[in-house]
């Protein structure tokens, strides 16, 4: 069984040679890579060309979606498996890979981030954190929000399907739309913890930031486009989080009645909301606490509040945007 690795890759010079390294040195040998340079400025290019890739240069910035169509595209494979360019997948992986798609019932597996690494901060912290406690909690055998990190799907799918929606130009939401399509023509995603890769990445502040909320907005015009709102919600692993956007919003609220009235009650109704806040995440703080230890826990205890902030924000902005004919 030949598997096609594609690999977007824009501006990923300082983590492509890993990348590409664990790749090349996998027990698995039926195999190819596809790199697809996304316009990439830096040197992504010519550090793909000392290892035996096709190598597709695009001639304008197109996205991660359109890259990975078209790497999609030139594959010879039976099998497609998207990395990102910052995935240090494991040496075994594609062995794994290759004993479940034998399997011809399975047709689409989502990887996942490896849990081990500990981030410098709590930032990046939190949010691979994040992954692993919602997105792939180990009690969850299908997936209902496909993340292209580490994912692979039968070529000829893929291909039938047309792939990702180009018109999502970030690297946002274009993952979880095509889960969705997935799902709709009946397929099941299967949460293969096998495949599973170290994720180099380290955020500040001010990307998370950023990241978050482009994810965030696209994603809400994605729910309201193709009407998957209901999907997410019904999402049972997501709940304490989509319920924690409401109380924040009601926490802000209540701080507005405090600075208009100081009365006992905007106190004590504030006090009670950040309790409850707390306790929708604290399954999610203590698995931190378990895992990265006490000091890593406290530090995402206050990037949950932001996060649920940029969330909240991210539903209004992109809403109101959506309706004012804004659709992408």
């Amino acid at each position: 069984m030949k598997i096609s690795i594609v690999i977007p890759v824009y501006n990923a010079s300082s983590t492509l040679k890993e990348c590409l390294d664990a790749i090349f040195t996998s027990s698995y040998k039926n195999f190819e890579v596809v790199v697809v340079s996304d316009k990439s400025t830096d040197n992504s290019v010519e550090i793909a060309k000392q290892y035996k890739c096709k190598i597709i240069e695009l001639d304008e910035n197109r996205g991660p979606g359109f890259a990975r169509n078209r790497g999609a595209q030139t594959a010879a494979g039976d099998i497609l498996l998207f990395v990102d360019s910052d995935v240090i997948i494991d040496k075994e992986s594609l062995n794994f890979l290759s004993e479940k798609f034998s399997d011809n019932q399975v047709n689409v597996i989502q990887g996942i981030y490896s849990h081990k690494p500990v981030y410098e901060n709590a930032i990046t912290q939190y949010q691979q954190s994040f992954y692993c406690y919602y997105s792939w909690d180990s009690n969850i055998e299908y997936t209902s929000s496909l993340i292209t990190n580490c994912f692979a799907i039968r070529r000829k799918i893929f291909i039938d399907l047309k792939g990702f929606n180009t018109n999502i130009k970030g690297a946002t939401c274009e993952d979880e739309e095509f889960g969705y399509v997935l799902i709709e023509k009946g397929y099941k995603i299967i949460i293969f913890r096998k495949l599973n890769g170290e994720h180099r990445v380290n955020y500040s502040l001010l990307k998370l930031i950023r990241r978050n909320f482009a994810i965030y907005i696209d994603t809400i015009k994605s729910y309201l486009r193709n009407k998957t709102y209901v999907k997410k919600i019904q999402q049972t692993n997501y709940w304490k989080v989509l319920t924690g956007i409401i109380v924040l919003g009601l926490i802000m609220l209540s701080i507005i009645g405090i600075i208009f009235t100081s009365s006992k009650e905007a106190w004590f109704i504030l006090v009670f909301l950040n309790i409850i806040f707390l306790l929708l995440h604290s399954g999610f703080i203590k698995f931190v606490a378990n895992t990265k230890g006490v000091a890593k826990s406290i530090g995402v205890t206050g990037i949950c509040y932001l996060d649920a902030f940029i969330m909240l924000t991210s539903i209004l902005y992109g809403s109101l945007s959506y309706f004012f004919s804004k659709r992408f």
